[in-house]
């Protein structure tokens, strides 16, 4: 009784939060809300923003446009600073983190140059963006440089979008976290322009030395946190029908809730009879290694951010294997190069498919060609260059170029020393300490 209780609960787990009808009726209820009238402007404003996280209309979108428009220009942007909307959810989301001053995940890519040329300044993730907000004169800071951001989830938190507003004549140029992304920012216009590139498109192919297919001893590797979005349990259902025999590697980490004891027993109430390998809290260069020797890299998400560690595993020349009913922004790689989208009734059939046909993908050859760190470098380069002489600024230097490696990192370790003065202005002149990492930083 006990297991059967814990099938049902892994199974209809935030279903309703990730029903698309239920979502859509949602943003309308908010967006009807939002015009009562004595509703104050703080409150009007965060409906607005649920609402366009929650609606995937177009035709909403352009009525939450058209709402918007006052508040993301001039005066009236300073009321998502002022009302601090958004600021508890996305500072609890990261707890001591979100405290620290320090700005995590986040590099200069170019200087600051004489005649106005502007510096760009990366920052991944929401809470880094409402620390610059909370804690420093942001707009001191957007005047000498281009804010690039890399948003953690899709669809994103508009709120964070809105306290970005009206800093700057130049928008904030924000990273997607899946293709869908690109047309929903434009709801954010003019403070926000996308930039079609997720994180998981800035792998460094150098970091994979893939093992020849015949000599890899993993059959199935699954890189994903412990928390109960990523449904290990429709892994643990297909197992349930596949050989004891293989080797399924999973490697995540702990939360508060969620360590490898739920994970196994939820293994257990599904009936998995393979002997489980659980591997928590790893360093990058291990996991990397688990890459190079898998032979199919899975994730199960219905619902996430851009997902790095597939693109990973392209990069280590493993297939990968997505759901195909997931909003995942890495399963717009997923072709007949690179893996193969599961459905859950078919997916024992469909990964043994995978196992025994691996010889058929070329993954490595196709992420190689269209998601390396160097292309999309020269992509964000192009972007950022473009506007600069639309806007009538100079552009002389090019940004150094960006790899993510669990963290964003420089391609080159010349450019770190290059850019250390800028580097060290900020601090002095800013206030503003980067660290490459904190704790608080989402897990893959």
């Amino acid at each position: 009784m006990n297991a059967t209780w814990k099938r049902l609960r892994c199974r209809y787990r935030g279903s309703i939060a990730t029903n698309r009808m239920v979502s859509e009726i949602v943003a309308r209820l908010l967006a009807w809300r939002a015009r009562v009238r004595g509703r104050s402007e703080n409150d009007r404003l965060r409906d607005l923003a649920v609402a366009c996280r929650r609606t995937a209309n177009p035709r909403l979108r352009h009525t939450l446009h058209r709402e918007l428009k006052p508040y993301l220009t001039s005066d009236g942007a300073q009321l998502w600073r002022s009302g601090r909307i958004g600021w508890s959810h996305a500072f609890e989301d990261f707890g001591e983190g979100g405290k620290s001053r320090a700005i995590a995940t986040s590099l200069v890519l170019k200087a600051p140059a004489e005649g106005g040329e502007k510096g760009v300044l990366y920052s991944s993730f929401e809470y880094n963006w409402l620390k610059l907000v909370a804690n420093h004169d942001i707009r001191a800071i957007l005047r000498e440089y281009y804010l690039v951001g890399a948003t953690s989830w899709s669809p994103a938190d508009y709120a964070v979008f809105g306290n970005l507003a009206g800093l700057s004549d130049d928008p904030i140029f924000m990273g997607i976290s899946n293709i869908a992304d690109t047309e929903a920012y434009r709801v954010m216009s003019p403070a926000i322009e996308p930039v079609p590139l997720m994180a998981c498109d800035w792998t460094n192919p150098a970091f994979y030395a893939p093992k020849p297919r015949s000599e890899r001893t993993i059959d199935i590797l699954m890189v994903a946190n412990w928390l109960p979005f990523k449904r290990h349990w429709l892994l643990f259902q297909a197992l349930r029908n596949m050989p004891r025999t293989l080797r399924v590697v999973l490697v995540g980490r702990n939360a508060p809730g969620r360590t490898e004891r739920e994970i196994l027993a939820e293994a257990r109430a599904f009936g998995v009879r393979q002997s489980l390998e659980l591997i928590t809290n790893v360093d990058i260069q291990s996991v990397t290694a688990l890459q190079c020797d898998a032979r199919v890299s899975l994730v199960c998400s219905r619902r996430e951010g851009s997902c790095v560690a597939p693109a990973e595993s392209l990069f280590a020349d493993t297939p990968i294997a997505l759901m195909e009913d997931a909003h995942v922004g890495v399963k717009a790689h997923v072709n007949v190069s690179t893996g193969m989208l599961l459905s859950s009734a078919r997916m024992p059939a469909q990964l043994t498919e995978m196992l025994e046909q691996g010889e058929r993908f070329a993954p490595r050859t196709w992420a190689s060609a269209h998601i390396s760190c160097s292309r999309s470098s020269a992509l964000l380069n192009r972007q950022l260059r473009e506007h600069a002489f639309r806007t009538g600024r100079p552009w002389t230097t090019d940004i150094a170029e960006l790899c993510w490696r669990y963290v964003p990192s420089y391609v080159k370790p010349a450019d770190r020393s290059r850019l250390e003065p800028a580097v060290a202005s900020l601090r002095y002149k800013h206030g503003v300490e980067l660290v490459a990492y904190d704790s608080a930083a989402p897990i893959r």
